[in-house]
């Protein structure tokens, strides 16, 4: 018993000094895991802040959200009153979506920002709204936006957890990350022709090999500010730096400290039979299903990972009949720190329906053609938007790019 004692009192001695060695300038910072929002290190990280131009990454995600790439922008008749213009857009000037995307995350424009704001939602007043709801849904409990750019006002405020969740939700997309870690970039105007070239203020991008991004910002009220991504052996963390002294240093250093203290380790390979659905509308069985990619643990580095619990959860709208390899739920897992991973499931057998469902479905065959027909052309439509939104900003979770 003494002897389990010193090597409990031993490893708790070492995560303390570990901590204790990160020394962070900032006021407030954070490092987080990508795949599931698991907090891996914080300091003050719900204390209320101002984010500067940080709050630009939520401006962004509801571009590549709200609009198509050759979706063009038009800047509104006082666009010229925005303070510290940026990119110096001229009332009427025309910019595509895509190309006022890389202004917004590289040249840090706050008169893109404002004319982004327009053109989804009409009113600066209007665009704060969406994105105060949009933070709500990636669980930010703490932000009140009240502009798109990050001008200061008293009570435009976050925190460094909220502002990960962000940067977190905004890194799902493939156009995103794309955007983000791009260096130099020159768009296309139709008015400003000799101010084309936007060039990324974050530093770090010619420093480390595994840096993507995301965005820096600074005001006197808030400091030196900065939200980061990188990818090391396929682990992705966001970290948060708010009111910093140094933030490329502490950028760097918490980095630094959370791959070295964590990694993700295969927890069940994809192809494993992991349960039983039971198909609605379906007289067969419940039929076995599988993991349609490997599901990993996060946990210190060559420890064992806290224990996780494992959770099928159906498709809300799961219906006979299912073929082999349709996607019926997901796997969720879930450990009492905070990790959380949703895993596809796909069916290992077909369900077919059930023969009450087949004779209730045979109505007139009138009735059964313009319901059909109507419920195929509303299909196409919604698909038809889908295709055209996916064909530039790839799928939310595991986008291939462009």
């Amino acid at each position: 018993m003494k002897g389990f004692r010193y090597l409990l009192v031993t490893a708790l001695v070492g995560v303390l000094a570990s901590s204790q060695a990160l020394d962070i300038t900032a006021k407030s910072a954070i490092a987080i895991d990508a795949g599931s929002g698991k907090v891996l290190w914080a300091k003050d990280g719900d204390a209320s802040m101002f984010p500067a131009s940080t709050t630009k990454i939520m401006t962004g995600l509801l571009l590549v959200e709200h609009c198509l790439p050759t979706d063009i922008i038009t800047a509104p008749a006082d666009i010229e009153k925005v303070k510290e213009a940026s990119m110096h857009l001229r009332p009427g000037e025309k910019v595509t979506a895509k190309d006022m995307l890389y202004a917004i995350m590289l040249r840090s424009a706050n008169d893109g920002c404002y004319a982004v704001a327009m053109h989804i939602s009409g009113s600066v007043e209007g665009f704060a709204k969406l994105m105060n709801d949009r933070a709500k849904q990636v669980g930010c409990t703490n932000t009140h936006f009240r502009n798109p750019n990050g001008l200061n006002d008293p009570q435009h405020t976050t925190t460094a957890h909220d502002l990960a969740l962000i940067g977190r939700a905004a890194m799902k997309y493939s156009a995103f990350r794309e955007v983000v870690r791009t260096v130099k970039y020159q768009i296309a105007r139709s008015i400003n022709m000799h101010d084309r070239v936007m060039f990324n203020h974050d530093k770090l991008l010619k420093k480390d090999p595994s840096a993507e991004g995301i965005k820096t910002g600074y005001t006197v009220p808030a400091g030196h500010c900065f939200v980061g991504s990188s990818t090391r052996n396929g682990f992705r963390v966001i970290t948060v730096v708010m009111k910093s002294q140094h933030w490329q240093k502490d950028d760097e250093d918490l980095m630094d400290w959370s791959f070295h203290h964590f990694e993700k380790k295969q927890k069940l390979a994809e192809g494993t039979v992991v349960g039983t659905v039971k198909v609605p509308g379906s007289d067969s069985k419940p039929i076995p299903v599988a993991l349609a990619q490997a599901a990993y643990t996060l946990g210190p580095v060559g420890a064992n990972p806290p224990k996780a619990t494992q959770e099928i959860v159906a498709l809300p709208k799961l219906q006979a009949p299912v073929k082999k390899g349709d996607r019926v739920g997901d796997l969720v897992l879930r450990d009492a720190d905070g990790w959380l991973q949703k895993v596809p499931i796909v069916a290992q057998e077909d369900a077919q329906p059930s023969r009450l469902a087949m004779i209730a479905g045979k109505g007139s065959t009138g009735s059964k053609l313009f319901f059909g027909g109507a419920l195929f052309v509303g299909a196409y439509l919604v698909r038809g938007r889908a295709r055209r939104k996916m064909k530039y900003y790839g799928r939310p979770t595991k986008g291939k790019g462009f």
